[in-house]
């Protein structure tokens, strides 16, 4: 079963369906969490410069291979030894348009964007952390470990938005978690990482 709405793509091929999932975990296999904005942010730019379009393009077939289980080369395409790339089924502009896709619902969520108040500032992310996303939730919705890094970040906004609904008269939930609450819940979750690798 594909779940799009949460951001779950299946490729049909030959009888066979590649089954991409933006799930934390798979975000968190980009890099660093500064290394995962930066690629968020080549992948989703226009680009005209040709050996810039040529790392996006490397970069995109990174997240899809991260997105899925299965071995995806004779579909996608792969790069040998000497670091060229084996062309396959799937064509280069379509490989970065699913990036696309899967870096939005991984990393952003596909929601729209609720009301800003008119005095509030835009917020710009140099660090994408999928621990914390994990963290909050365990924290707040009541997941395992293993599932919460399962989700996609669209699927944990659309929880916490039901879990936690914007109010008439305001741009955020009257309930949503404060940043006080934020911090007490990742010192909860380090305790918990830490107590883990002492018993192992």
């Amino acid at each position: 079963m594909i779940l799009t709405d949460i951001g779950e793509i299946g490729v049909h091929v030959n009888g066979v369906t590649y089954k991409l999932r933006p799930s934390l975990y798979a975000m968190s296999q980009l890099g660093t969490p500064t290394q995962i904005v930066e690629t968020y942010a080549l992948v989703m730019a226009d680009v005209d410069d040709n050996k810039v379009k040529w790392l996006q393009f490397q970069d995109a077939l990174f997240i899809v291979g991260v997105c899925c289980e299965q071995d995806i080369d004779d579909v996608f395409g792969y790069f040998n030894k000497s670091g060229k790339f084996a062309r396959k089924l799937v064509p280069e502009k379509d490989i970065i348009q699913l990036a696309r896709c899967l870096l939005k619902h991984g990393i952003t969520g596909a929601q729209k964007p609720l009301p800003k108040k008119a005095d509030e500032e835009p917020e710009y992310l140099t660090e994408f952390k999928a621990s914390e996303s994990v963290a909050i939730a365990m924290a707040h919705i009541g997941l395992s470990e293993e599932d919460a890094w399962n989700v996609t970040m669209t699927s944990l906004v659309s929880a916490m938005r039901a879990k936690f609904p914007p109010q008439k008269d305001e741009s955020r939930g009257s309930r949503a978690p404060t940043k006080e609450q934020h911090e007490s819940t990742m010192d909860w979750f380090d305790k918990i990482k830490a107590r883990r690798e002492k018993l192992h």
